[in-house]
């Protein structure tokens, strides 16, 4: 797809306290269809330093957080960009900037569930079974409307080399091994 060009420039940035208001009724309207699980209000502000947004002209037009789940594995989720800036780049400036704080964190594996492959591919995220995460990231999936139809793609791009001593994964593997809680 080819990139539009935008006349007015657009700034991925942080996202602020005072985007929270803002921030909550741009992610409810991507609920009703289905793109974004609802968030509450305090959701945000517990939330909101993962929170990277695209601004133009003062309004948010796109978002998306890192959300840690362990020291070396965090997800990438609420991603959405307006319809009328799709196809100008946002959505991936957003996700680089969403990879960029992961590095600076030290995370090794960042994932996400979504239904927009194509999308994810391109930023080097690989699909991977599900059954590789721990169950702690499941809990957001017990209050979606999808549960038990779930259409959602498991992705995952590795960030960083394996530390020395750790079991290597595959060759050209995105994955490091994920420590599964006891059952």
């Amino acid at each position: 797809m080819a990139l539009r060009v935008l006349r007015e420039p657009v700034r991925i940035r942080r996202a602020r306290a005072s985007d929270v208001d803002a921030l909550a009724r741009f992610i409810a309207a991507w609920t009703s269809d289905g793109t974004l699980l609802p968030r509450s209000r305090e959701d945000l502000v517990r939330h909101l330093s993962g929170f990277r947004v695209a601004v133009r002209k003062g309004e948010i037009i796109g978002c998306g957080a890192l959300q840690p789940v362990d020291g070396a594995l965090a997800e990438v989720r609420t991603v959405a960009v307006t319809p009328a800036f799709r196809g100008a780049g946002i959505g991936r400036r957003i996700v680089r900037a969403l990879m960029r704080d992961a590095r600076r964190a030290g995370v090794v594996r960042v994932f996400c569930l979504t239904r927009r492959t194509s999308f994810f591919s391109g930023l080097l995220f690989q699909e991977v079974p599900r059954e590789v995460f721990p169950h702690k990231i499941w809990s957001d999936c017990l209050g979606c409307p999808r549960l038990n139809s779930c259409d959602e793609v498991a992705m995952m791009r590795r960030l960083a080399p394996v530390a020395a001593g750790a079991a290597a994964p595959a060759a050209g593997s995105p994955l490091l091994p994920i420590p599964h809680p006891a059952r």
